[in-house]
């Protein structure tokens, strides 16, 4: 677990490798394969916020639900922590509410 300031209060971040196989064949092979990783923010001891980022894309942070309400102005020091540790270029968060794509970029 590694962790980051903000707010004058410790960020914990957990970084979990999935992996997620399907369509399993009569050889013992996959169809389908993911791969990639969990991360779940921690702040007082609370878990806050789940994101992904998948194999297929290293570089790109898929957040389940809009950080803004959980980070807000501290959303910069979030960026540049996963920037630096991760090499993150692309942040996105679900938004339900959209027809076309569900993803958000911010």
């Amino acid at each position: 677990m590694d962790s980051f300031l903000m707010n004058n209060k410790i960020c914990s971040v957990n970084i979990i490798p999935y992996e997620d196989k399907c369509g399993l064949r009569d050889d013992g092979t996959y169809l389908i394969c993911y791969r990639g990783w969990n991360v779940d923010f921690h702040y007082d001891d609370k878990e806050i916020l789940d994101a992904t980022i998948s194999e297929e894309g290293p570089y790109i942070i898929r957040f389940e639900s809009s950080p803004f309400p959980t980070f807000g102005k501290d959303i910069e020091i979030v960026k540049e922590y996963l920037q630096e540790k991760l090499g993150i270029r692309d942040f996105l968060y679900y938004d339900p509410d959209r027809d076309e794509d569900s993803y958000v970029n911010f």
